[in-house]
């Protein structure tokens, strides 16, 4: 256990895992009711603490992984509609490249609060 993990308490630990975890739950199985949730988590921890961090970090991949859904569709849209060919080639591009990152980045940020560390840092 790296010095940074010593720091942080039991409690923050686990806040910044459920934090993590919601996030993952957005982009899977529960979208849009784990994104209310994780804003429900706001509250729940301290400015600058490991899981403010993480929550951070939660929104703005969630809303990354909105932005570039919304983007997906609205270039299927103008690209010849939802009855184009070309639709299956941007659904399937998209989930397997650009949604599988998120997803991986979001287990990433999951194994990091699990070990008390941010997401990208050193130690």
């Amino acid at each position: 256990m790296n010095l940074q993990a010593r720091i942080h308490s039991k409690e923050q630990i686990k806040s910044a895992s459920t934090i993590a975890l919601w996030s993952i739950l957005n982009l899977t199985f529960l979208p849009g009711l784990a994104f209310m949730i994780l804003l429900l988590q706001r509250k729940k921890h301290d400015t600058n603490s490991l899981s403010d961090y993480h929550f951070k970090f939660a929104i703005k991949l969630n809303l990354s992984a909105a932005g570039a859904l919304i983007f997906v569709s609205v270039l299927m849209i103008l690209l010849g509609g939802f009855n184009s060919g070309w639709t299956w080639v941007f659904v399937i591009t998209y989930f397997v490249l650009v949604h599988t990152i998120f997803i991986v980045i979001a287990v990433w940020a999951l194994i990091r609060a699990w070990a008390g560390n941010k997401v990208f840092s050193k130690y």
